[in-house]
């Protein structure tokens, strides 16, 4: 069910479904409540697809500048037009403005939770996953390190939004249940794979390091039974 989504995602996605090739989900029986999907961004195609074809209710962790406008444009106007994209000022400025009211409105919409890196308020973040996780509503993190990086393998990724064990785990006692969850543009698939959690009793530093393993290899283990791995290789 996605009745959590604004009325303003749900038209903008509606139309979108119009035009864009539908995906398949194929979603793990062992997923049977909230968790946290863990998914290769891939240059904004991981995240796009998701919100796009995913038919349950998620709440996508976003840069925070994209969910208030004035920060959105200036991101726009000054790094992803001109810096990433190369346009002339004359062009992007006009361009980021108009674009800016859209995206801030529509992740607003799809109820993203911002995401503040490198800032004490990233606290913030943990507690509305926290309490989203509590309402019965998923979370969906791409958490690689080059977002740009548009090939099926997923390389090097922050291990930060691993911390949001500790806080679930001392607000409810039980386990934040990690999925990872991959989008096939081959297969025209979102398969998500059984649920990684962190063991009882272990240090959480050291069991820390064995999730992420844990989550990068099966990642990629669902991007080779894609097929795409070889495709990226090539």
């Amino acid at each position: 069910m996605d009745n959590g989504f604004g009325i303003f995602f749900k038209a903008v996605r509606g139309i979108a479904r119009i035009f864009f090739p539908a995906y398949k989900a194929d979603i793990s029986r062992q997923i049977d409540g909230p968790v946290v999907y863990i998914s290769h961004h891939r240059n904004l195609f991981g995240p796009f697809i998701t919100l796009l074809w995913y038919p349950r209710t998620v709440r996508t962790w976003i840069l925070h500048v994209f969910l208030d406008r004035k920060a959105c444009y200036q991101q726009y106007a000054g790094y992803t037009f001109t810096k990433r994209f190369g346009l002339h000022p004359a062009i992007a400025k006009p361009a980021a403005f108009l674009l800016s009211f859209g995206i801030s409105r529509l992740l607003q919409s799809g109820k993203s939770i911002p995401v503040y890196r490198g800032s004490k308020k990233i606290l913030r973040t943990f507690q509305m996953s926290v309490e989203a996780l509590q309402k019965g509503e998923s979370v969906a993190i791409f958490p690689d390190i080059d977002y740009t990086d548009s090939s099926a393998s997923v390389k090097g990724m922050y291990n930060g939004f691993l911390y949001l064990e500790k806080y679930y785990y001392k607000k409810t006692g039980r386990h934040v249940r990690f999925v990872p969850l991959y989008a096939s543009k081959r297969k025209r698939l979102l398969v998500a794979d059984a649920p990684i959690c962190f063991r009882d009793g272990e240090n959480f530093r050291t069991e820390k390091e064995v999730v992420y393993e844990k989550l990068h290899t099966a990642l990629n283990t669902l991007a080779e039974q894609s097929g795409e791995m070889e495709e990226s290789m090539c």
